[in-house]
């Protein structure tokens, strides 16, 4: 039985565009365009496709002068992305919680608190897990305030 959102695990093979397209499904290849457009339009970041291991697979890093925005997951029928929040950003969620989805508060509620903040990796499902990660990457990213 293959897993539910089997990621791309052989590190022999670099899953190329079309193939993440086809794996991801109609709709979540909709949200991952709409994510990438987002992080082109608004970051000068260039996304560097690396394989992050055996456990997480082939990723895309948004990176630039040694720091991460954030690294997205493609998997079977969704992604996911890792944003890494400092104290600031975690202060900020705090501040901000309502404007998150339930599913994105509880899972920075259970996320670890390293002595200087969060990782989280948010499984992007639907419109409103895409609104949450384009959010936690404004902030990120120091563009906060935002929307």
């Amino acid at each position: 039985m293959v897993e539910k959102y089997q990621r791309f695990l052989d590190g022999d093979k670099r899953p190329g565009e079309s193939g993440m397209l086809a794996a991801l499904g109609k709709r979540e290849a909709l949200l991952w365009t709409q994510l990438r457009a987002f992080l082109k339009k608004n970051f000068d970041f260039v996304p560097e496709s690396d394989f992050y291991g055996k456990k997480y697979g082939w990723c895309y890093k948004y990176r630039r002068k040694g720091k991460t925005l954030c690294t997205l997951f493609p998997e079977m029928k969704a992604f996911t992305v890792l944003v890494t929040l400092g104290k600031k950003q975690v202060a900020q969620f705090e501040e901000h919680a309502s404007r998150f989805n339930e599913d994105t508060r509880a899972l920075f509620k259970t996320a670890y608190q390293y002595h200087d903040g969060k990782w989280l990796y948010k499984r992007v499902l639907k419109k409103s897990d895409l609104q949450d990660v384009m959010f936690l990457i404004e902030m990120k990213s120091g563009r906060y305030p935002c929307r």
